[in-house]
């Protein structure tokens, strides 16, 4: 009986694949620098990028469950107060779609 392997037939084209899209990224670097611009210090800048917007969800989120601890006790003083609330900002919404979806039909 033979002896088959699926990597006998797959390695050497994907080493091939490899190594042109080395050359590939090569040109690219070499090409962005021609133009003035560093791959690693455009990196640099979305790692930092990464970093302040990870930085800023934090603090909304953060700011987002206080304001909503404050509604929620406030619902859970004033139950009624609270529901009228919710029924007038649903109407609102409602309106506002509906609004907004005859304007994008004429």
């Amino acid at each position: 009986m033979a002896n088959f392997s699926l990597t006998n037939g797959v390695e050497k084209p994907i080493k091939s694949q490899l190594r042109e899209l080395r050359q590939q990224l090569n040109s690219i670097s070499k090409s962005l620098a021609d133009h003035g611009l560093d791959f690693d210090d455009l990196a640099d800048e979305a790692e930092d990028f990464v970093h302040g917007t990870r930085k800023n969800a934090r603090r909304a989120a953060r700011h987002a469950r206080k304001d909503i601890d404050v509604l929620s006790r406030a619902a859970h003083k004033a139950p009624a107060s609270a529901g009228a609330v919710l029924v007038v900002a649903a109407a609102v919404g409602f309106g506002l779609g509906y609004l907004l979806h005859i304007a994008q039909n004429h």
